[in-house]
């Protein structure tokens, strides 16, 4: 099996540092001007690693035109690729929504010139043994195939032509009611690798149960203990999955 070829982009990073450096120095600059009242916050953060897609990210809305990932709100309807096929499905949740961080991704580019970035933890479909199965993306290789959707609208596969590391701004987790987006045209699940992908949507089943009662009561539980982005109820369970026995 071939070997995931990762190019590293230290300047990036470097350049990323620097810019934090001077937000920090212009904010100390403005507490010193104002007495100690500046108190605007540096929001910009590099994150290692989560779930998520960058704000550039593009999925298919209801007209199937190409749209940004940070513009969704919940109640949309993105294009999701299902055991029925490709169709539309509805953003139910974020469980991560963080605009101003900045984050590495993995950018991962097919022989069709599908281009997804993707943080590594996250989980998106590879064909193993003839069937789709949901790993996530630091596992997988060059040559894997993946399913994208085709020029028709029609499911495809697609080979992994080569792999980088990338930075961006945002950080963006929609949740549809299959568990499954479309995402730059690449199928992959909207779940991060804590469980299975199955394990995942089953856990999520008492979301899809309250949004199914009350589409406004799940957003305000989402809203409950909110923090960097993550609602409370979402922190709490993935602290109680990954507790180490």
């Amino acid at each position: 099996m071939n070997k995931t070829v990762i190019i590293i982009i230290p300047l990036e990073l470097k350049r990323l540092e620097g810019k934090r450096s001077k937000m920090v120095q212009q904010t100390t600059q403005a507490q010193k001007r104002t007495g100690g009242k500046a108190t605007e916050p540096i929001k910009e953060e590099i994150k290692s690693s989560d779930g998520c897609y960058p704000g550039s990210a593009t999925v298919a809305d209801i007209h199937g035109r190409p749209r940004r990932i940070d513009s969704l709100s919940v109640g949309d309807e993105v294009h999701a690729m299902t055991n029925k096929g490709i169709r539309l499905e509805p953003v139910i949740v974020f469980v991560h929504r963080q605009p101003d961080v900045m984050q590495e991704f993995l950018k991962i580019t097919t022989l069709k010139k599908k281009t997804l970035k993707i943080t590594k933890d996250h989980l998106l479909f590879v064909e193993k043994k003839g069937q789709a199965a949901a790993i996530p993306a630091k596992n997988v290789n060059i040559g894997d195939t993946v399913y994208v959707r085709g020029g028709q609208g029609a499911v495809e596969k697609d080979a992994v032509q080569s792999i980088s590391r990338i930075f961006e701004k945002g950080v963006y987790a929609p949740v549809t009611l299959s568990g499954t987006i479309l995402v730059n045209d690449v199928h992959t699940s909207c779940y991060v690798d804590v469980l299975s992908h199955e394990w995942c949507h089953r856990a999520m089943g008492v979301a899809r149960a309250v949004h199914h009662v009350s589409p406004w009561m799940l957003q305000w539980l989402c809203g409950v203990g909110k923090e960097n982005g993550i609602p409370g109820w979402c922190r709490l369970a993935q602290k109680m999955l990954t507790l180490k026995t």
